[in-house]
């Protein structure tokens, strides 16, 4: 059985990712949404999550009966991460912040999936990767477009929200879909926009 994962990021980095996890895990103890101590339910072998509070069920609208599984937990990431890379392909737009052109235009499923692409479009697509290692260690990361040749901080190309470039980050493990209006408290919370990601392992 594969894993489902619904991770929350604000739009950017936040000033001081540890201060703000720690007022969000407890605005969600105290609505029952998660429980107080952390334990073994998410997927990590460092680190620990909260497993769902006696009150999930309000954020989630439906039953499925998650705390029957080990991996069910919220885990919080406070570090520099490229969220939801793993799920990253080359029909994710990342369009140049100067000219508007998505970097991966003309990349169908059919010619990625079955080998069919060039060496110039897997190399679009390839050559994004060590960027994302450079920007989550802090170090200078951009990428020249290939149709007006302008290099521009990775940052500032604009992405379809299927990826973020925080800080800090949510990720719910197992969980069904978040009710909308949880989402509206959590941005309120955080105090800036946010991007929800959904995935699998």
């Amino acid at each position: 059985m594969s894993d489902n994962y619904i991770t929350i990021c604000p739009v950017k980095e936040v000033e001081n990712p540890e201060e703000l996890s720690l007022k969000i895990s407890k605005w969600l103890q105290a609505k029952g949404i998660i429980e107080n101590e952390l334990s073994d339910c998410i997927l990590s072998t460092n680190k620990k999550g909260y497993k769902p509070g006696n009150k999930h069920l309000n954020v989630i609208g439906f039953d499925e009966n998650i705390l029957r599984l080990q991996v069910c937990g919220l885990e919080i990431t406070t570090e520099r991460e490229v969220f939801n890379a793993g799920a990253f392909t080359p029909f994710t737009k990342l369009e140049c912040p100067n000219c508007k052109t998505n970097r991966f235009e003309g990349i169908t499923p059919q010619d990625f999936y079955t080998e069919n692409c060039t060496e110039e479009q897997l190399d679009r697509f390839n050559s994004v990767f060590p960027e994302f290692d450079k920007w989550s260690n802090n170090e200078n990361a951009s990428l020249t477009c290939p149709n007006c040749s302008i290099e521009s901080d990775l940052t500032s190309y604009k992405t379809d929200n299927s990826i973020a470039f925080s800080n800090l980050g949510f990720t719910f493990w197992n969980w069904p879909d978040l009710t909308e209006e949880f989402l509206i408290e959590v941005k309120t919370e955080i105090g800036m926009d946010i991007v929800r990601m959904n995935g699998n392992l």
